[in-house]
């Protein structure tokens, strides 16, 4: 068979010792793209990705995730995990209103957003990098994710300056047409191809 240029790596398989990687300074490029249709064991279909610009602050990643033990003979013989979603928090600068209107799914014409009690918050896949020191970038990408409307607040300009900045939640779960739920790539990783970053934001 020829050479690929590509490494696989099969699930399980035990790593090369004394692996190092670079330290993340920096996040940055908060793309999104509108999941059109998640047919089960089916193929995903996504709108083209739009950037959001230079507005990603920070991110905090939690996964919410669930243990249990088996217990016999006084002691725990078996134990079992299973994170069944992703609770995702991204700290922004000011976002346009284009924006809200689009991430929770509702209308705006002329300037003006309408919200309404039946509108419903779409699925989007969510991508964004994150720096390192040494130069070197990890990607990240979530492939089903619902935005929840934020809360606000604002102060009286004093004498120091003091920006009120939003914090919008979001809630990551796994597509039913494969079970994935994200991706990570890294330039640091065995067999990383340019291209991959190169594409990264062009399509989910």
């Amino acid at each position: 068979m020829a050479d690929t240029g590509t490494t696989t790596v099969v699930k399980g398989t035990a790593p090369a010792s004394n692996l190092t990687s670079g330290q993340f300074i920096n996040v940055q490029r908060l793309h999104i793209a509108k999941l059109l249709t998640d047919p089960v064991n089916g193929v995903a279909t996504y709108e083209k990705p739009i950037d959001l610009g230079k507005i990603l602050r920070k991110v905090d990643i939690k996964p919410k995730t669930s243990e249990a033990a088996i217990y016999a003979d006084g002691q725990a013989i078996d134990a079992a995990t299973n994170t069944a979603s992703y609770d995702l928090t991204f700290d922004t600068a000011a976002l346009p209103l284009e924006y809200e209107a689009y991430i929770f799914g509702h209308a705006i014409e002329n300037g003006v957003m309408v919200i309404s009690k039946d509108d419903v918050a779409p699925y989007f896949a969510v991508m964004f990098q994150a720096d390192k020191r040494n130069g070197k970038t990890r990607f990240t990408k979530f492939y089903k994710v619902q935005f929840t409307e934020p809360s606000q607040s604002g102060n009286t300009k004093e004498e120091s300056i003091k920006y009120d900045t939003p914090t919008i939640s979001a809630k990551a779960i796994y597509r039913l047409s494969d079970g994935n739920s994200s991706t990570k790539a890294d330039e640091e990783a065995t067999g990383f191809a340019a291209e991959t970053a190169a594409n990264w934001y062009q399509s989910v």
